[in-house]
């Protein structure tokens, strides 16, 4: 399978890619570069609120609900904000 690169460097993934990886609009990707080419990947996406919360017990002391509330390290930023 091939991909013809625009002239801004933007690719369109092909559907057979899309599907086997279970790609949706709006999802990122990540690419790792090797010796022999590169792989993409789908990347973890941060959880929603519902997601994070729908097993927790709100009977919890302040502590643990400050705690569970702090934000997800997602990784490094990709740039600067101007």
């Amino acid at each position: 399978m091939e991909a013809k690169l625009t002239s801004k460097g933007q690719i369109t993934i092909p559907k057979e890619i899309r599907r086997l990886l279970n790609l949706q609009s709006g999802d990122a990707v990540s690419f790792e570069v090797h010796e022999s080419g590169v792989t993409i990947n789908k990347s973890r996406r941060p959880l929603t609120i519902q997601e994070r919360f729908e097993n927790y017990d709100f009977n919890n002391s302040k502590e643990e609900i400050e705690k569970a509330m702090r934000e997800i390290d997602t990784g490094n930023d990709v740039g600067e904000e101007r």
